[in-house]
């Protein structure tokens, strides 16, 4: 085989190369976000009362359809150096057709209440490494 031909033969090994490693990593799809953990806001409980998430995880509150009365979200307590405490609490009172998620970056513990039934409605949301 002449040299041209080996630099040809070479040339095109080297694209063939390049085109799988890029199709491969075009084709290999980024691993999709987990699933929220979703808390039912229902009259006068939140459902479960306590959950678990890893650090990174979100909780979704979803407002039941069989509610009489208005419900919120509000975080009573978060882990100390939490910042913006205000992005865990909903800015909407509502009664149904309403969902707050929030995703969890401090580890901690957070203790969240209805502001409307703060006896009632409490909810521990408890955040791992």
């Amino acid at each position: 085989m002449s040299r041209r031909a080996l630099l040809r033969a070479g040339a095109l090994l080297a694209a063939c190369v390049t085109a799988v490693a890029l199709f491969g990593a075009a084709a290999s799809p980024a691993k999709p976000p987990a699933k929220p953990t979703i808390v039912s806001v229902n009259d006068f409980y939140f459902g479960p009362s306590a959950v678990t998430i890893k650090k990174g995880g979100s909780v979704k509150w979803v407002w039941s359809d069989l509610n009489t009365y208005p419900h919120d979200v509000h975080l009573k307590k978060g882990p100390n150096g939490l910042k913006n405490k205000g992005y865990y609490s909903s800015k909407t009172t509502a009664v149904t057709e309403a969902q707050f998620q929030r995703t969890f970056t401090t580890p901690g513990t957070y203790k969240f209440i209805c502001t409307i039934h703060p006896t009632e409605m409490k909810l521990t949301v408890t955040v791992k490494k």
